[in-house]
């Protein structure tokens, strides 16, 4: 199960700006006619035409009202950037469906929640998990089971779970979410409904492949599952930023993938993990008789290893938790 603690939402509160107009007006000559010469009439009856084009004209106000509205969507249009000790990613939001689980990723990432911890959870072709603000120790006892000291509501949706998608860890109870969150490597559909899923994936996806293939032993926080990393990635930082700041700084050879394109980039990443094993597997039988054999095996587990084993394994184990509840969750 994928779990995490949270109790305080952050509201973001967009205020609207009202633009109002005077409209305009002209003095009516009309009463002054009436008593002055015929003569006199004319020149102020011009003068009055000539004041109407000098009074407030609306067609000024136009472009200031659609100013105003141009600039609103600008400031809820952004996104996470998540440097890694492996690369950067980057993720776009779904405040529409999950308003409250955004606003809360978004404070901690401001208050600087997120930096200097890693990925303490690794299953290939599955997720990996992060967030947890005791895994600034990589060596910690009880990784796995931080939280900011409060819980958020769930606000499970349609979105699905799939490569790329970034969801709330929460500790198998309602509304138990708090700042553990995981990354889908793989597609996992008994998560969907269950899990908060808040954005995506939309820039990294080579940087997601890596630090899911990163060699991993048993866990003692999960009953011995096959997912504690044994080579850590530090996410030196999470910077909230407009989307056309963080695309422009984005390397190009890194462009965002398309929603049908991550889950073939997953795949991508499993398949050259597989020649990376084979290829070791053959280095190690060219060399001397007796010592190949038994090297290779650990070199190809740490391509493929308990991947498999764990894709297929009972939900109970596969789905990503926050253990602040119990190792067992």
């Amino acid at each position: 199960m994928l779990h995490a603690p949270v109790r305080a939402l952050g509201l973001a509160i967009t205020a609207a700006c009202f633009l109002t107009a005077s409209p305009a007006w002209a003095d009516d000559p009309a009463g002054a006619a009436a008593t002055a010469p015929a003569k006199e009439v004319a020149p102020k009856a011009a003068v009055a035409k000539e004041a109407t084009p000098k009074a407030a004209p609306p067609k000024e106000a136009a472009p200031k009202e659609a100013a105003v509205k141009e600039a609103a969507p600008k400031t809820a249009d952004e996104v996470a950037v998540l440097e890694t000790t492996k690369g950067r990613m980057v993720i776009e939001f779904w405040e529409k469906d999950a308003p409250q689980t955004v606003a809360n990723f978004k404070k901690l990432a401001r208050q600087g929640y997120f930096d200097g911890t890693g990925f303490h959870r690794i299953i290939k072709n599955f997720m990996i998990q992060g967030g947890d603000p005791k895994s600034k120790n990589p060596k910690a006892p009880d990784l796995g089971t931080g939280d900011p000291g409060y819980k958020i509501k769930d606000e499970f949706n349609a979105h699905k779970h799939v490569p790329g998608v970034i969801s709330m860890a929460n500790s198998g109870t309602p509304n138990s979410a708090g700042s553990q969150f995981f990354l889908m490597h793989g597609p996992a559909a008994f998560l969907d409904g269950k899990y908060t899923a808040f954005g995506r994936l939309i820039d990294g996806m080579s940087v997601l492949n890596e630090i899911a293939n990163t060699p991993v032993g048993p866990n003692p926080m999960m009953g011995g599952e096959q997912s504690k990393p044994l080579e850590w990635t530090t996410l030196k930082s999470v910077k909230i930023m407009p989307r056309s700041t963080a695309l422009a700084k984005a390397p190009a050879a890194d462009k965002a993938l398309p929603p049908a394109k991550v889950k073939a980039a997953a795949s991508g990443g499993a398949v050259a993990a597989n020649k990376r094993a084979a290829a070791a597997k053959s280095g190690a039988t060219t060399e001397k008789a007796a010592a190949p054999a038994k090297a290779a095996e650990p070199k190809a587990g740490e391509s493929t290893g308990q991947a498999a084993e764990t894709a297929k394994s009972p939900e109970k184990e596969a789905a990503p938790v926050d253990s602040a509840q119990g190792k067992t969750q």
